[in-house]
């Protein structure tokens, strides 16, 4: 059966809605990375980890932009790879700061929360694009 995708977002066409998706995701993403000089717990190797990986899923965000222009879904596929990723590096992140340093950082767990809220309803809206491409199957079922 699969997951059920989105027609419209936002009352957009759903090609323009993954340009939005994917122009605020690189924008999240991009803020994640520049913060990380800045939250750095002493536990380096994590830190280079999530550096990668979001700097991965930022070249993933401009495959997308790029393929509402040039339609081709194995330009969303690396988005939708890499933040599968980086979702799950989220909340693998937001269960350390919950067990380890909960006192000292609730800011930084609200946002975490937000932050993987809207990732995954970016990812929604881009997994839709990457269906009405001709993904594993048609939108219009």
């Amino acid at each position: 059966m699969g997951i059920p995708v989105m027609k419209r977002c936002c009352c957009l066409e759903l090609k323009w809605g993954a340009l939005i998706a994917a122009i605020g995701d690189w924008a999240l993403t991009g803020t994640v990375v520049g913060l990380t000089g800045y939250l750095r717990f002493g536990h380096d190797i994590i830190w280079y980890v999530a550096i990668l990986i979001h700097i991965a899923h930022i070249v993933g965000c401009i495959l997308v932009v790029v393929s509402v222009f040039v339609p081709n879904k194995k330009f969303v596929m690396v988005y939708l790879i890499t933040g599968i990723i980086r979702i799950l590096f989220d909340i693998a992140f937001l269960i350390y700061l919950c067990i380890l340093v909960f006192n000292a950082l609730v800011v930084a767990i609200i946002m975490t929360i937000i932050g993987i809220v809207l990732a995954l309803y970016c990812w929604y809206v881009i997994f839709s694009w990457f269906r009405k491409l001709g993904g594993s199957a048609p939108v219009d079922i």
